[in-house]
């Protein structure tokens, strides 16, 4: 983990705080990257599975054993994109499936709270077979 994004909704907290006269407030730090990870994974795999784009993918997907929970490798599947947060102010949640002929993988990009300007994650979700390439 490289950081952490807080969105709010509502009221700003610093105006909340102040407004109830209180001193100060603290974000809970019992952070759980990897679970965080294995619900964006299965959010982008089941996205790519409705679309029908795994039919694409040579063998099983990548991201599988993860998402289950069989190996803890979730990290070397999903991950923050280094583009700056965009926001979508059309869309709640953003889901795309993404091809990517040069190194022949199949990936998908997870925004949640799109409409908020938040950081897309990337799923590699597998290889492409021969004949999508």
């Amino acid at each position: 983990m490289s950081g952490m994004v807080t969105v709010h909704f509502g009221t700003n907290p610093v105006h909340a705080a102040s407004s109830h006269r209180a001193t100060e407030f603290q974000i809970s730090d019992d952070l759980k990257p990897n679970a965080f990870a294995r619900v964006i994974a299965k959010i982008g795999y089941a996205f790519a599975y409705a679309e029908g784009a795994i039919s694409e993918l040579e063998g099983e997907p990548f991201v599988l054993p993860a998402i289950r929970g069989e190996i803890d490798e979730i990290g070397r599947w999903v991950g923050t994109l280094t583009a700056p947060p965009q926001s979508h102010a059309e869309l709640l949640h953003r889901v795309e499936v993404h091809r990517d002929r040069e190194r022949n993988l199949l990936f998908a990009e997870v925004q949640l709270f799109s409409d908020s300007e938040t950081p897309s994650y990337g799923v590699i979700l597998g290889k492409l077979k021969p004949n999508n390439s």
